[in-house]
């Protein structure tokens, strides 16, 4: 117990507890009388072995009263003030949603099957991550929604795999079906955005987005506005641009990124690919480290006990007391 949340209740209830004791012992006192018996020359009975006992039993009993009352009197006042304790609460490093966002313009076959093949070889290293995979072009689909069930994901990213390095033109009907064709980095984003579910769980989100940032027709939303939905949905964009984008193009991108917390990077060969992805994983997991919040929470131990344990030296008082 450190701190009481509410004070002010402690300090009245003290205050209230005082001015009852003080009332009482300034009550009036009342004289023996009536049928009292006025003895004189007591002190040889007080001088008697068993008065004297006696009478330090009743002080024993006395004491052992008051202590008690008093340890109840504190007990109460605190526990009804609230104590409590400050505890730190660490966000589970592996609760984290990861989307993929594949921009699947022919032109980013080559990029994509890096991003998915290394994903693939760090799921043996997830814990609880939920993955999951959108691509888009003129439309966007969700090739499997967020999920920790890393044998299916296995199998989808296996099958993505090999329709990156194919060509697999059936892979990408819906991504393609648009009329007239249209790719907007802007409203790729935003559909990834959508994918992630409203829970009350406190979970770390990130989209990897692989793309060259060509925008090709008209869209709904541009980068810039997209990256201002993921800051409010709490959502790390990390970006994976191409070599062949032009210095307008990636400075945009980058720019959309950093408004989230995230980086973007232009991966030059297919290895970097790789180390992008696993500097994302460090990178989150460094971002929930920093995300433990310190709170207050209710420890009222203490003051119990101390309230029971008042309350069993006026039982005791009580036992002693009544013996003769």
């Amino acid at each position: 117990m450190s701190d009481l949340r509410w004070p002010v209740l402690a300090l009245s209830l003290s205050v209230l507890v005082l001015a009852l004791l003080l009332l009482w012992a300034r009550r009036p006192r009342t004289r023996a009388g009536g049928g009292g018996v006025l003895v004189a020359h007591t002190a040889l009975l007080r001088s008697l072995p068993r008065f004297r006992s006696l009478a330090r039993r009743e002080q024993a009993v006395a004491a052992l009263a008051t202590l008690g009352a008093a340890a109840m009197v504190v007990g109460t006042v605190l526990l009804a003030a609230r104590p409590t304790r400050p505890v730190t609460i660490e966000p589970d490093r592996n609760g984290r949603d990861i989307m993929l966002c594949l921009d699947v313009s022919a032109s980013m076959d080559r990029w994509n099957l890096q991003v998915v093949a290394s994903f693939r070889q760090l799921l043996s290293e997830l814990d609880g991550e939920r993955l999951g995979l959108t691509i888009f072009s003129g439309s966007s689909v969700a090739i499997f929604p967020l999920t920790d069930d890393y044998e299916y994901v296995d199998d989808r990213l296996d099958e993505a795999e090999a329709a990156f390095a194919d060509g697999d033109f059936d892979y990408f009907t819906g991504a393609e079906a648009r009329v007239p064709r249209a790719s907007q980095t802007g409203d790729g984003l935003m559909s990834c955005l959508q994918r992630f579910e409203e829970s009350g769980e406190q979970r770390g989100r990130a989209v990897v987005l692989a793309s060259d940032n060509d925008p090709l027709g008209t869209g709904i939303f541009l980068l810039p506005e997209a990256a201002q939905e993921a800051v409010r949905d709490e959502v790390v964009l990390y970006g994976v641009g191409t070599p062949n984008m032009s210095d307008e193009r990636a400075r945009e991108f980058a720019d959309a990124a950093l408004t989230t917390g995230g980086e973007m990077t232009v991966v030059e060969d297919d290895g970097a690919v790789d180390d992008l992805v696993r500097a994302i994983q460090r990178l989150e997991r460094e971002r929930l480290e920093s995300r433990a919040t310190d709170i207050a929470v209710d420890d009222p131990a203490t003051p119990f006990w101390v309230t029971l344990g008042g309350l069993g030296l006026l039982i005791g008082a009580a036992l002693v007391g009544r013996r003769r």
